[in-house]
């Protein structure tokens, strides 16, 4: 009698709960996300937007099957998600730093809500050369596309080593492009991510860098973001997006669902054997820490330094109003996370209590 009773009352408690907030806020029909794919045409990513989706943990959040959600894969990356954002077409996007950050210098009104972790940028070499180090870099030649993220790592990696731009020389190409001058012999080093490994498991280049392990600042930096349209209409739908975002976040932190968390990511298109490489000897909980610290707003500081520095943007963006903590305090608080991540130091460095 005692449990019908308790369970009557949670019911209850339920569906007040849902009708306070239904009544206060009426839904949207339907809520546009937008992520970078892997251009294979899949739906479904690497990150942890695409857990938050395959695992049901936004829906549940909503706790609405009348509403639509509409998750959408951008193999166009940073410029199709911008695009996409200013024309109205998406209420929530997960993406790298440099292209959010030149939308919202030019005028496109988002809230950065959470960090979406960080991509590994690789450091690699022609095999048949005798560099071993960041150091042993100068005088060659490295082949990276200018004016992207990996330009960015790879500045700020000479900076860390004692080098700059001028101790080297850079071969500004395109991805395709970068691997066949490294295949051909015509490129000392470049810059990547994950691209880089079947080089790597062909011999022909080694890898000397690891931006995950040996500079954590370089490591590629993403966010989620809201549109500040839907974050002001729907303010109370928004912190239980994040609270499902933060829940996607937790449940691969879990070292038991890291094979199963692999095995979504595979369906990418990117293998499973890159992926178990690319995390390889590496906490999951770490990777794709949420928390929006002094290591993630240091890191986007950097991104509009650089951009600023390489003419991508004219107007300088306001950190601190771009960014609103306020969603993802909320969730950790809701869900008894308020320390399951530690924050960050400007290095990247975990606080120790």
């Amino acid at each position: 009698m005692v449990r019908f009773f308790f369970k009557t009352l949670l019911a209850v408690s339920f569906v007040v709960l849902t009708s306070t907030w239904a009544s206060a806020e009426e839904a949207p029909q339907t809520i546009r996300f937008g992520a970078v794919g892997s251009g294979y045409g899949q739906q479904v990513g690497t990150q942890v937007v695409s857990i938050a989706h395959i695992k049901g943990f936004v829906q549940d959040e909503i706790g609405n099957p009348a509403v639509k959600l509409d998750w959408n894969y951008f193999t166009g990356t940073g410029p199709a998600i911008n695009e996409a954002i200013a024309n109205g077409q998406l209420d929530f996007a997960q993406y790298g730093s440099l292209p959010a950050i030149i939308a919202r210098a030019n005028g496109v009104p988002t809230k950065i809500i959470l960090s979406g972790g960080g991509t590994n940028i690789y450091g690699v070499v022609r095999s048949a050369l005798s560099i071993k180090t960041i150091a042993d870099l100068k005088g060659h030649s490295v082949a990276i596309q200018k004016a992207t993220i990996l330009h960015w790592s790879l500045l700020e990696t000479l900076a860390a080593n004692g080098l700059s731009e001028k101790d080297i020389t850079i071969l500004d190409l395109k991805t395709a492009d970068q691997l066949a001058a490294l295949a051909a012999g015509s490129a000392d080093a470049s810059f990547g991510t994950v691209n880089v490994l079947p080089l790597r498991d062909q011999g022909i280049v080694r890898v000397i860098y690891t931006s995950q392990h040996d500079n954590p600042r370089a490591t590629g930096p993403s966010a989620f973001l809201v549109t500040e349209a839907f974050a002001a209409k729907y303010p109370e739908l928004t912190k239980r997006i994040v609270r499902g975002f933060v829940r996607g976040a937790q449940w691969v932190a879990q070292p038991e669902n890291r094979e199963e968390a692999l095995q979504i990511w595979a369906k990418s298109g990117v293998s499973y054997d890159s992926l178990k490489q690319e995390y390889a000897g590496e906490l999951l909980h770490d990777r794709f820490d949420p928390r929006l610290d002094d290591f993630f707003r240091g890191q986007y500081a950097d991104g509009i330094r650089f951009s600023k520095d390489q003419k991508l943007i004219r107007k300088d963006v306001d950190l601190a109003q771009w960014i609103d903590p306020q969603y993802q305090d909320a969730a950790f608080a809701s869900l008894g996370l308020t320390n399951f991540w530690p924050s960050r130091n400007r290095d990247g460095i975990a606080a120790t209590n």
